[in-house]
């Protein structure tokens, strides 16, 4: 079990520092982003487990061949309150600091995440009711906001905020049904009938792919490990790739140029932003201050990687390349499982 301690350590420590990091500027992500996205989640998952595993199974390793015969007879021990059988064991003060930490850490991931949850859910629930007490249904048939791909359940469900600066996005609800897309006057007034329609379907792709789930689980590991750096990597990376995928969305609908024009002329200056900034816990708005500015989720907006994207499309990762992406996270998830649950 030493052995199994000094290989989770080993992994914790990869997935923690230089694979993240590495991964930041890999550029496969832009040509597939659905794939390093499957990846960032695949090292969040493996890094959290190696980080909690290794701790608990050093310290488990003076009692029992195995994990679960280890497990087993540490809970013995505690409901007998028989700590005399800890020195016949060879148990030493670092083993029980372990143990210990091991179960501190995993207690702490695991009600960051709850405490995450709760407040953002609750967030949402507050903004959605001041978004029906201040704001209009979307009207498709008045001339300013008809057009052409402008009309449907993602339509009825939006509301329009009175306000000057150009705002796009979208408030989850618990189903598509109860969830909502908010637009600004001053977006409706900037933005042609075509660019509108673009904003629009952008924000649908984040509702219907559920990207908020996402961003709220790595934002969770933010907040529980801030001083991890695959935890900062992991979370600015995944905002990026949801905006990207909703790009990929919008894209399968309306043309480059009316998405590429509605991020220019929808990029409101730095007052205007922080006189109406983006709720928490609503997904990433593909239209907001051109100094980077947050949605709820707390990322980049608009990157570098995504603009060039935009302005030059590359080419497709070869299926080939996709397969080893998959492959690899796949590894990563099921080898430390396996090892804990075997041995």
């Amino acid at each position: 079990m030493t052995s199994l301690a000094l290989f989770l350590a080993v992994l914790a420590f990869l997935l923690a520092v230089p694979i993240p990091r590495m991964l930041s500027r890999a550029g496969f992500r832009a040509r597939s982003p659905w794939t390093a996205m499957l990846l960032w989640q695949a090292i969040a998952l493996a890094g959290g487990l190696a980080l909690i595993g290794a701790p608990l199974v050093y310290g488990l390793s003076p009692f029992g061949d195995s994990l679960h015969e280890a497990a087993a007879e540490v809970l013995r021990l505690l409901f007998a309150a028989d700590f005399s059988a800890l020195e016949d064991l060879h148990v030493l003060p670092l083993h029980v600091f372990a143990l210990c930490l091991g179960v501190m850490l995993g207690a702490h991931l695991l009600l960051t995440l709850l405490r995450t949850y709760i407040r953002v859910l609750g967030s949402r629930r507050r903004h959605r009711d001041l978004v029906r007490l201040l704001s209009t249904p979307f009207d498709s048939s008045t001339p300013a906001q008809a057009g052409p791909s402008m009309s449907g359940a993602a339509l009825d469900e939006a509301h329009v905020i009175d306000h000057d600066a150009p705002l796009a996005y979208c408030l989850p609800g618990r189903t598509n049904a109860t969830s909502v897309t908010v637009l600004s006057r001053g977006l409706l007034e900037q933005l042609s009938r075509a660019e509108l329609a673009a904003v629009v379907a952008h924000e649908r792709t984040h509702l219907q792919q559920r990207h908020h789930l996402l961003t709220m689980a790595f934002d969770a590991w933010y907040r529980a490990l801030p001083w991890l750096p695959t935890t900062r990597y992991g979370r600015e990376a995944v905002l990026e790739l949801t905006e990207m995928l909703a790009d990929d969305g919008a894209l399968q609908e309306h043309s480059r140029e009316d998405l590429l024009r509605s991020l220019a002329l929808s990029t409101p200056d730095a007052a205007s932003t922080e006189a109406a900034p983006a709720p928490e816990g609503a997904a990433a708005p593909p239209v907001d201050a051109a100094r980077g500015a947050t949605a709820g989720a707390g990322g980049a907006v608009i990157t570098t990687a995504r603009l060039r994207r935009l302005l030059v499309p590359p080419p497709a990762l070869p299926r080939a390349a996709q397969i080893v992406v998959v492959a690899t996270a796949a590894a990563l998830l099921t080898v430390p499982t396996a090892l804990l649950l075997i041995l």
